[in-house]
């Protein structure tokens, strides 16, 4: 993916049509220098999305949208018993000590 200004789908709606600036992942390297040597580690930097106008479609502000995707795409969320729910529809054993064929 290439960082510049594109057409993306609004985060609350899901319509077309709104425009962002989007910066894809990268890695960022550090260099620590100590008299043995030096040492680089990389840690990946995550994509960022910076809405430019509002959503032709909800009619929903840029700063709208942006609390929005900080806060989980749908901005709502979820109960503990929806993750508890889910997570033992995928197989995780929910009590520590137990595997899935306990259950």
């Amino acid at each position: 993916m290439i960082a510049g200004k594109q057409t993306v789908k609004c985060p609350l709606c899901g319509g077309e049509g709104v425009t962002a600036f989007v910066k894809p992942s990268y890695l960022q390297g550090k260099t620590s220098r100590i008299s043995a040597g030096a040492k680089t580690t990389y840690h990946r930097v995550p994509e960022s999305v910076e809405y430019q106008g509002s959503c032709p479609n909800c009619g929903k502000s840029a700063a709208e949208m942006q609390r929005a995707t900080k806060s989980g795409l749908s901005g709502k969320r979820l109960s503990h018993e929806e993750r508890m729910r889910r997570l033992r529809e995928s197989g995780f054993p929910t009590t520590i000590g137990t595997s899935a064929s306990d259950r």
